[in-house]
């Protein structure tokens, strides 16, 4: 008898539930497209010649110049310090780094190599105040072409580094 009453409380509550599912003014459709599903493509971050940009949490980002790679880390430092162009600022990606007048300050960055394992970054600005993600914008954009160097950031205010590009942080 126990199962019977189980049974029969079962189809009570699903007759119930379905009444009161039918009731609640939501009327059935049929399928609505909307076309495909977004897809988000993650580049690869050891692509030679990647700019890393930072998302909205402050994670790096790598964007890597599809149309121009840049092999040489002084152009790829060009490239990091005009910022994100109109597609990757679509996508949410930003700069940690000072605006940058490429006419008046572009002439001061450029790279030199410091010692047989290290690259030295000449910047514009103070480097003394970036913050930790902004300096990491640096070295990891610059490490994109000569992987296996060391980075420091030489600026009017100070010398940052030697430091590598570390992504898991």
């Amino acid at each position: 008898m126990t199962r019977i009453r189980a049974a029969a409380a079962a189809t009570a509550a699903l007759v119930l539930g379905a009444a009161v599912l039918t009731g609640c003014g939501i009327k059935s459709t049929g399928v609505i497209e909307s076309g495909a599903a977004a897809k988000v493509v993650y580049p690869d971050p050891h692509t030679k010649g990647t700019v890393y940009f930072v998302t909205a949490d402050d994670r790096l980002f790598p964007v890597p110049d599809r149309d121009q790679p840049s092999q040489s880390t002084a152009a790829i430092l060009i490239k990091l310090l005009v910022g994100p162009g109109e597609e990757a600022r679509a996508a949410g990606l930003e700069t940690r780094l000072p605006p940058l007048d490429i006419k008046k300050q572009g002439a001061g960055a450029g790279t030199s190599m410091l010692s047989d394992d290290t690259i030295g970054v000449g910047l514009p600005f103070k480097v003394g105040t970036l913050s930790e993600t902004a300096r990491r914008q640096l070295v990891c954009t610059i490490a994109s072409t000569e992987p296996n160097y060391k980075v420091v950031l030489l600026g009017p205010d100070a010398d940052i580094g030697p430091a590598r590009c570390e992504l898991d942080q």
